[in-house]
């Protein structure tokens, strides 16, 4: 006769798939409920039940809505929390019960709430890791159907252009490497594409005026150390690309190695410094030759790095970014991007940006640009 033991695994089984029904066999996406299960089976213990786990999800979005997930605490303990993962085991895949690190790792144990910006997103992101080829988010993913430039837009040839324009971001990465070093180091492939969209422009058949390539290769790292009160979380550097995708004399596109440092505290605050450098290109035979320089001296006008502070308050949530280049007469650019919880989803947050400077695109980045935009956005930074 089977003992209570044997039967946990079982209960835990049909846990799993009632949370899929729930899943599947909506007619819409997931509520905050059917999230709540999914996220809740992957931090569980391995002996916790079906109803622990939904009184856990009732416990958790009745003290906090905007949680998709009960605190492990909700949660009953796990024995002997130090032994090895077992092949089967439910709970391969969940966070690595440590203070820093990149992703995730297979020990069966429970992690507190993560009170830091940076570490919360680390734990997010540890939950798709574990899946083969998943996209996790890398910058903010938005939309702003409005979006004004005090000066005008530039452009290639004689046809109009309009200040008013749809502006998008689309951006993420996916490891190219398991988790290394026991989960402290990864390499890995990042994409960012930003559009200006003439929408409104009827005149020119609402074409897209500017579109902005980013892909980028690099390592990052948990140094694990803390740095005049904050918490060094990754430590960062690679290559990165950046076009506009098109030819004669619109043509723009550089490459550079960068650095980055992500830093934060217990709290809402954050702080991202990025330097780079640029790799050099000879000078172009002619204007329309489609090798050399397509943007000289791009670095005294983008700067030379990227200084990023950010408060995530849940509610509120603000980031300042700044831009400055270190040559004689450089220039610069600093941007201001607010975003909130439109109610509507969990998910969607609405999203206003302003923008002040050089380098907002490539084909504009020797001219000053002043831009407003509203909107909505997927994910923020942290």
């Amino acid at each position: 006769m089977p003992t209570i033991p044997d039967l946990l695994p079982k209960a835990r089984l049909a846990c799993v798939v009632a949370a899929g029904v729930l899943v599947v066999s909506g007619a819409g996406a997931q509520t905050p409920e059917e999230r709540c299960l999914l996220d809740a089976l992957r931090h569980a213990p391995a002996q916790a039940t079906a109803d622990e786990i939904r009184a856990g999800c009732r416990d958790a979005r009745r003290l906090a809505p905007d949680r998709v997930a009960p605190s492990p605490e909700a949660l009953p303990a796990t024995p002997e929390t130090d032994r090895p993962a077992a092949a089967g085991d439910a709970t391969v895949g969940i966070v690595r019960d440590t203070a820093q690190g990149l992703s995730v790792a297979p020990v069966a144990r429970s992690l507190p709430v993560a009170d830091s910006p940076v570490r919360r997103r680390i734990e997010d992101e540890a939950v798709l890791w574990g899946e083969r080829f998943a996209l996790l988010p890398h910058r903010p993913n938005y939309l702003m159907p409005f979006s004004h430039a005090f000066e005008q837009p530039g452009t290639v040839g004689t046809e109009p252009v309009q200040r008013n324009e749809v502006k998008f971001q689309v951006s993420f990465k996916f490891p190219l490497t398991p988790p290394l070093y026991d989960g402290r180091l990864a390499v890995f492939f990042a994409y960012t594409g930003q559009s200006w969209w003439q929408a409104y422009n009827d005149e020119r058949s609402s074409p897209f005026r500017e579109y902005s390539h980013e892909p980028e290769l690099f390592a990052a790292w948990a140094p694990g150390m803390r740095v005049l009160g904050w918490d060094w979380r990754v430590a960062s550097a690679g290559f990165v690309h950046q076009s506009n995708g098109k030819s004669g004399e619109a043509s723009r596109s550089w490459n550079r190695l960068f650095a980055e440092l992500l830093l934060d505290r217990p709290g809402p605050w954050w702080l991202a410094v990025r330097p780079w450098w640029r790799i050099p290109e000879s000078e172009k035979p002619s204007p329309g030759a489609p090798e050399g320089d397509d943007n000289p001296q791009v670095t005294r006008y983008v700067g030379h790095g990227e200084l990023r502070l950010g408060y995530a308050g849940g509610v509120h949530n603000w980031t300042l970014t700044m831009r400055r280049s270190m040559s004689s007469g450089g220039k610069g650019a600093v941007q201001l991007d607010y975003s909130r919880p439109t109610g509507i989803s969990p998910n969607l947050r609405w999203h206003a940006q302003y923008f002040d400077g050089y380098g907002e695109n490539l084909l504009d980045y020797q001219t000053r640009i002043r831009r407003i935009g509203l909107g909505v956005m997927l994910n923020d930074w942290f």
